[in-house]
């Protein structure tokens, strides 16, 4: 049925620096399929910088919208009507995929339909419910949460695979080199990846705060072991500044491409997110410090011994802190981006 539609044309928006590794690469698969795609990115954290290192054409939309909720919903809001100008005065896109609120509130307006890739069922899916989003999630979620907030089953599609599946689905891992620290000059220290809370997320947990600060105490107290700080925020570097370092910690000021980042360490220790889930798909030891509640996909990834769930202070001496074997990359489904293209295609066709 997506032959029936001719050229279509995707609408692709980029809200944060995550989702830069599962979205871009739908950007090629369409063009592939005789789509013509324009890409949208919110100037959030480090996203552009990532954008620009995969390609060249994309147009920045908006920028970060406050911690509080009053300025994340007026935030999403100008940045949706800014959105609705840019796109309704030219050719309409057929249909949307995103992972952004502000962006399925501006295909609303326009009549556009929007696919939002998900994998997390506790995060606010209001906006969804009113726009009418189609949510592409994991099957190893439990639907129950998005259901009871008021999101109908008819929006739901389950998908067979992890989102991260799209992330290394065009990449030659074996090719990748690992990063090279310039600042690092002792090889034999275990190289600690350690990514901080979301703290400006809705569904951040103040605890996860004091877990993450208790993680790096102990951190800096290990004479073998070296920290690779990845902030979400610059100001979340100062909080190093408080702590006395066996060895002085390294700390990420520019984007890294994904890959040869875990490819160049030795294990990761995340608050959540996309960076937890991306090393355990790529067999590097990972360790969850994330305290608001614990999604499927971390459940499922736990369950294949791929993510240890560090949940207090008491619990990180479980921590390996070793140059352990990797795991081999997961591939869940190697077909899941032309599995999703084909259900957006195919939506689209009939519009």
């Amino acid at each position: 049925m997506a032959a029936e539609l001719g050229n279509p044309y995707i609408w692709i928006d980029i809200d944060n620096p995550p989702q830069v590794q599962y979205l871009g690469p739908f950007v090629d698969a369409f063009r592939e399929r005789g789509a013509e795609v324009v890409v949208t990115a919110r100037d959030y954290g480090n996203a552009l910088e990532l954008l620009s290192q995969r390609m060249s054409s994309f147009t920045p939309v908006g920028r970060e919208f406050g911690r509080s909720r009053a300025a994340k919903v007026t935030g999403a809001l100008r940045r949706a009507r800014a959105l609705t100008s840019l796109l309704a005065g030219g050719r309409r896109p057929h249909a949307l995929l995103c992972a952004s609120r502000s962006s399925t509130i501006a295909a609303r307006r326009m009549g556009i339909p929007s696919f939002v890739i998900g994998d997390y069922e506790y995060s606010n899916s209001s906006i969804y419910r009113l726009t009418r989003s189609t949510i592409l999630y994991p099957d190893v979620i439990d639907p129950a949460p998005l259901l009871a907030s008021g999101v109908r089953k008819e929006q739901l599609v389950a998908f067979r695979g992890l989102k991260e599946d799209i992330s290394f689905a065009r990449i030659e891992i074996d090719d990748a080199p690992p990063y090279c620290f310039p600042e690092l000059q002792d090889d034999e220290l275990v190289r600690v990846l350690f990514r901080p809370p979301a703290e400006k997320s809705h569904y951040y947990n103040p605890d996860s705060r004091l877990l993450a600060l208790r993680t790096l105490e102990y951190l800096a107290e290990q004479r073998h072991a070296v920290v690779i700080f990845s902030p979400r925020h610059d100001w979340q570097t100062d909080e190093l500044l408080r702590m006395a370092w066996r060895n002085e910690p390294i700390v990420l000021r520019k984007a890294v491409p994904f890959v040869p980042l875990l490819k160049g360490v030795d294990l990761v220790i995340c608050s959540g997110g996309t960076m937890l889930r991306e090393a355990a798909y790529l067999g590097v030891p990972a360790y969850s410090i994330f305290k608001s509640r614990i999604g499927g996909v971390d459940r499922y990834l736990e369950s294949m011994g791929r993510i240890r769930l560090i949940q207090s202070p008491e619990a990180l001496p479980a921590i390996q802190l070793t140059k352990a074997a990797r795991l081999a990359p997961l591939r869940s489904n190697p077909h899941l981006l032309d599995d999703l293209i084909e259900i957006v295609l195919s939506t689209a066709s009939r519009r």
